[in-house]
């Protein structure tokens, strides 16, 4: 068995269930949920942008399976959602063959340069890298890691996947209010920025309006390369070379070297538990996957009968249960002395029994205190893909370039727009750090932690619920509830996605976020166990497909305006 594959064990398996799913050509908006025809379908894509959901079925239509199709959405986001989701960026992928019972995770997060140093970083008392230009820039994992899951379980030829990406980068693509908003959000900065203001901006400066088509022809060639010669022509040829040019001219760190000698990696995937269910996801540096199972265990010990849906002792549960939860997690994450992250600690039943206990039902306990723990950043530029293929093997894939268009650095020659994962790093020895041997520490040749959150849940070896999203910190909560509402509470997989979420704020005021359809009489008793509530629009948005009997629904996130096929 190779490592960081393992092999399911069979559980309560059905005789002969035949997992038949179908292409129904149905495009659906903002919280929408279709069911899935249970006769002819070839699988379903979930993820935002309806241009992006219909490269990957079109992967689906020519006999692609679910890798196939999820790194062509992905390709195909790089150029329709270059605010978030460009080549230079990173992120992770969650791979269940439902033929071998076998869960694959592979890492293609950013890392840090071999000349990327504390001292390199350290001005006055600079506790992070900087969050733009190109020092702020790590060697990007997107390209490596997508043609490395191609390469390993893909079926279609490179340029047959990488087509609806080129075209749309050649043919150009529509401003959605979405992406307006991204530029209005950083407008200044883009201004400034010659490489990005030829692109996304009127010749004025002015941005361009919703439904304007903004043309990408230095990336469609990129593209291209990448099509002809693989991984290669970013991480060697003309772009790469490029790239680094760049990226040292301007005083960063990332050079020639650091681009050839990126690898993606494959994980041993974290598997837990739930009420039954086989609960995948991804390993450190992506620390969502780990804090979620851990969550889920704790959550396991509270009947799923004893609590009324977002009532308020409910909702005063999953705010304890997270700060409970997280709070030593974060501790280890900044502990010299931990060495490699302890997952199993941190996953285990003894953790879950452990984390019960200190939980009140009375009373709202303070996170802790701010400082004890290096936080990762919040991800402002992060979209979540998933897929279900014919023959029920599902992907959830994370993709992330740090903040809103990365480090603001567009190489002109390429048309790629570079990340800012460095800032995820701390600098050691700054006040209210953790010291050199930290685990989220800046040294070189190092993933920064992350908190994506790609989860499948598996009954009886299918697939029952893709789910992952956006978010920053407030992903893997996201994810949490929508979880507990199709599990717990049996909601439709568009309600579960859609309802009211609330999010803790780790700090020591006892900051709890609610939205505002989260009711009166709840606010009113989290506020009487010290909760101080604060009404908010949360950013958390979650994709998700689920799977019941041999009915599917594939449901987009309100909050995100995300779309499904």
């Amino acid at each position: 068995m190779m490592s960081g594959t393992p092999t399911l064990a069979l559980r309560n398996r059905s005789a002969s269930a035949v997992f038949v799913l179908a292409f129904l050509l149905v495009s659906c908006f903002s919280g929408s949920s279709t069911p899935l025809a249970q006769s002819r379908l070839d699988g379903v894509v979930v993820a935002y942008h309806p241009a992006v959901v219909r490269a990957g079925m079109n992967i689906l239509e020519q006999g692609g399976n679910a890798v196939d199709a999820g790194v062509a959405t992905a390709f195909a986001l790089a150029v329709l959602d270059p605010p978030s989701s460009a080549l230079g960026g990173g992120g992770v992928m969650l791979f269940y063959r439902a033929g071998a019972k076998r869960v694959h995770a592979l890492d293609f997060t950013e890392v840090s340069a071999a000349a990327a140093t504390p001292e390199l970083y350290r001005e006055g008392d600079a506790r992070r890298p900087p969050d733009t230009g190109a020092p702020a820039v790590a060697v990007p994992g997107t390209v490596a890691g997508l043609l490395e899951a191609l390469d390993r379980f893909g079926s279609l030829p490179l340029e047959t996947v990488l087509a609806p990406a080129i075209r749309h980068a050649v043919e150009g693509v529509p401003v959605t209010p979405r992406f307006r908003r991204a530029i209005d959000a950083n407008l200044a900065a883009l201004r400034q920025r010659p490489n990005f203001s030829r692109i996304f901006l009127k010749a004025s400066g002015a941005p361009y309006e919703v439904g304007a088509t903004i043309r990408q022809p230095e990336l469609a060639e990129t593209l291209k390369a990448i099509a002809r010669d693989g991984a290669a022509a970013f991480y060697e040829g003309a772009a790469g070379q490029a790239v680094a040019a760049r990226i040292q001219r301007d005083g960063g760190a990332v050079n020639l070297d650091d681009l050839q000698s990126y690898r993606a990696a494959w994980r041993p995937p974290v598997i837990g538990g739930y009420r039954g269910r086989t609960v995948l996801t991804v390993p450190p540096p992506s620390f969502g996957g780990v804090a979620l199972v851990g969550l889920l265990h704790v959550l396991e010990g509270y009947g799923p009968d004893r609590f009324r849906h977002n009532s308020g002792a409910y909702l005063h549960l999953i705010a304890e249960t997270t700060k409970a939860g997280m709070d030593e997690m974060l501790m280890a994450l900044g502990d010299p002395g931990a060495g490699e992250f302890p997952v199993r600690r941190f996953t285990s039943a003894e953790r879950a029994s452990a984390v019960r206990r200190k939980i009140s039902m009375e009373r709202a306990a303070p996170a802790a205190p701010a400082g004890a723990a290096p936080r990762t950043q919040a991800h402002a530029a992060t979209n979540h893909v998933g897929v279900l293929d014919g023959e029920g093997n599902a992907v959830s894939m994370s993709l992330t370039l740090g903040s809103a268009f990365g480090a603001k650095v567009l190489v002109r020659e390429t048309g790629i727009i570079l990340n800012n994962r460095m800032r995820d790093f701390t600098l050691p020895g700054g006040s209210g750090e953790s010291g050199a041997n930290a685990l989220n520490a800046l040294k070189p040749r190092t993933r920064p932690a992350n908190g994506m959150t790609p989860v499948i849940l598996l009954r009886d070896d299918r697939p029952e619920l893709i789910v992952g999203g956006s978010g920053g910190a407030q992903t893997t909560g996201a994810v949490l509830q929508t979880i507990l509402n199709v599990v717990d509470f049996r909601m439709p997989l568009a309600e579960a996605v859609a309802a009211p979420r609330v999010h803790a704020v780790p700090d020591a005021q006892c900051t709890l976020e609610a939205e505002v359809g989260v009711s009166d009489e709840a606010v009113a008793l989290l506020a009487g166990r010290g909760h101080a509530v604060r009404r908010s629009r949360l950013q958390g948005a979650v994709q998700a497909i689920g799977v019941v009997g041999r009915g599917i629904t594939a449901a987009s996130d309100p909050r995100k305006g995300n779309t499904v096929r």
